[in-house]
């Protein structure tokens, strides 16, 4: 598990980390470091898979290191995620494909109505998942959601044999829970899905600090302010390619390690890591993560308010100074991970709830009940930058414009088969 990325602040030579199974540190001296550690919905108390990943490590080790974050505040939220007693804690928050949807399937609240055709009369439930996901969200907040917190996708006026064809996995993994697709709906509530923010690069995953980059979902401005279905995965595969290209094209081998690095630095950081482990206080990383993932949930969810957001500040602020007297195990256990992961999450959640209450507008997935339209002059990215005393500053920077043959492939007016995202 790397811990901390050896820079200048201006440029990377190495990181530090720690053998999680025998618990000794590690250094290495590199040429290039690519983080491709995912993103930051796990931050969120429901949230759609890999439940001790996604906690933000990429980007707070890159603004650890003096690279610019952006679009931290767009969250994607899937419309339908598992919900209810009946499916088990393990199954909170997974994801119900919208191939479900996209093969016909419909969505009830508590009281037996088909509610999005109140919210989106002609695309039903097939809008955008910020559009059925804040649907979804009213309903639940105005009392017509199930006794779980959800509502009910139904898709049992299909033939059995169809479900079986056309969604094979989704099928199985409720029979498997005891639920028979084809003779009753499934109960399904908003999860955390994406977050389209991340480290600000340029075309081949280059950070502002010489010799990092970042792909995948650490990077930021891929998906602008929402991510179509499906393309999370291509931007994996392309950014993937396009960085370890350019790597081997601008790296021949690691470069001297600076003395302040190896020394000071690295001294410093795993002193600090040695005083964390095996601190006897008050607090477990279990139960601070936890108490983060509230915060967001409850301040910073699919539909903002300032005055949320400003309790969400203080909240993080007040758990902040309290998580200074953690209880932590040895290295080579868990809550010594989540320790390391909870300083993480603290800086990734503090960047979202400010991006959130600064971006006073409604825009892809970021949605203000207190600024529901979108707003011209806020047609830019919120960018994140560590200053030399340690604090977050804020700054905005215009989007660039999308090149001719991807404008020419949004004026074609493409339609997505929903069998594929199954």
């Amino acid at each position: 598990m790397i811990t901390k990325l050896l820079s200048d602040g201006s440029r990377v030579y190495g990181a530090l980390g720690y053998d999680m199974d025998e618990g000794t540190y590690l250094l290495f001296n590199t040429g290039a470091v690519i983080l491709a550690a995912g993103g930051y919905t796990a931050l969120y108390d429901r949230h759609s898979s890999r439940d001790d990943e996604n906690t933000g490590d990429g980007p707070a080790l890159a603004y650890e290191a003096g690279a610019t974050l952006a679009d931290i505040e767009f969250v994607q939220f899937h419309p339908t995620g598992m919900v209810g007693d009946r499916y088990g804690e393990d199954w909170d928050g997974r994801l119900v494909t919208e191939a479900v949807r996209g093969e016909g399937g419909r969505l009830f609240n508590a009281e037996g109505e088909r509610f999005m055709e109140e919210y989106s009369p002609d695309q039903m439930e097939l809008d955008a998942r910020d559009v059925v996901a804040r649907a979804i969200e009213s309903e639940i907040e105005a009392g017509r959601g199930t006794e779980n917190g959800g509502v009910y996708l139904d898709i049992s006026h299909r033939d059995r044999a169809f479900i079986k064809e056309r969604l094979p996995r989704m099928y199985e993994r409720f029979d498997s829970l005891g639920v028979d697709m084809s003779t009753e709906p499934v109960e399904v509530a908003p999860t955390s899905h994406y977050g389209m923010g991340g480290v600000v690069t340029d075309e081949t995953g280059k950070t502002d600090v010489a010799g990092l980059y970042a792909i995948g979902e650490t990077m930021a401005g891929v998906h602008g302010a929402n991510r179509l279905g499906g393309n999370s995965l291509v931007e994996t595969v392309v950014f993937g390619k396009v960085a370890g290209e350019a790597v081997a094209d601008r790296v021949d081998g690691p470069g001297e390690l600076p003395a302040p690095l190896g020394t000071d630095l690295a001294e410093r950081h795993l002193a600090g890591l040695d005083a964390m482990a095996g601190a006897d206080g008050s607090l477990t990383p279990e139960d601070a993560l936890a108490e983060l993932r509230m915060i967001l949930e409850t301040h910073a969810g699919i539909r903002r308010h300032e005055t949320e957001l400003r309790e969400g500040l203080d909240e993080l602020a007040d758990l902040r100074e309290r998580a200074g007297d953690l209880a932590v195990g040895d290295r080579t256990s868990q809550s010594f991970e989540f320790a390391v992961d909870l300083g993480f999450a603290f800086t990734v959640a503090e960047a979202l709830l400010r991006g959130a209450l600064e971006r006073t507008e409604s825009r892809g997935a970021h949605y203000r009940r207190d600024y529901t339209d979108r707003d011209p002059d806020w047609r830019r990215n919120i960018q994140y930058l560590r200053t030399a005393d340690g604090e977050m500053r804020t700054d905005t920077a215009t989007p660039g414009e999308p090149s001719p043959a991807i404008q020419d492939a949004v004026d074609a007016d493409h339609e997505l088969d929903y069998h594929q995202l199954e």
